[in-house]
C-alpha cells in the first residue's frame, strides 16, 4: 500500500490527471474587440454632421473629436474600463451650464463617461449615445 507522501510526490511531481479547462487557443484579430477606440471617435464625429471631424491616437486606443468650438473631445477607457470623453469648457463656446445628458451617460470631473457601454452594444449605437451627449453638452 502506498504511503501517504508517495501521493504527495505524485500529486506534485505529474502533470494533473483532468488539467483545468482553459480558453484553447487565440481569437483571430479584429474577432475580441471588432472595433477601436478611434473607430468610436469616427462614427461618433459622422453622426454630427459637417464641421465635426476625428483622429484616432496610437494604436486606436484614443480618439480625438472637434467641431466648431474651442475645446476638443477626446475618448479613452478610464482606469476602471469605462469609454470616457474628457473635454476642457471654454468660456467663449457658450455652452449650456447643466445640460441633460442622455440615459447612459454620466458626468465625471473630466467630462462623462458611459458606466454601461460594452463591445457588444455595437459601433452604432456607442457612437449615437455619445454624439447625443455632444449635442446635450454644447446645446446644439
Amino acid at each position: 500500500m502506498p504511503d501517504q507522501n508517495d501521493h504527495l510526490i505524485t500529486a506534485i511531481t505529474e502533470p494533473p490527471q483532468n488539467p483545468p479547462a482553459l480558453r484553447m487557443g487565440f481569437p483571430a484579430p479584429g474577432v475580441e474587440y471588432p472595433f477601436s477606440v478611434g473607430d468610436i471617435a469616427y462614427a461618433t464625429a459622422r453622426r454630427l454632421g459637417p464641421g465635426w471631424g476625428a483622429d484616432a491616437g496610437y494604436w486606436g486606443t484614443i480618439g480625438s473629436i472637434w467641431g466648431p468650438y474651442t475645446a476638443t473631445f477626446t475618448l479613452l477607457i478610464d482606469v476602471e474600463g469605462d469609454l470616457s470623453m474628457h473635454y476642457d469648457v471654454a468660456a467663449s463656446d457658450e455652452w449650456p451650464e447643466a445640460p441633460q445628458l442622455p440615459r447612459g451617460v454620466r458626468e465625471s470631473p473630466a467630462g462623462l463617461f458611459l458606466p454601461h457601454a460594452c463591445v457588444t452594444d455595437g459601433l452604432d449605437h456607442i457612437a449615437d449615445q455619445l454624439a447625443a451627449a455632444l449635442r446635450a453638452i454644447t446645446g446644439t
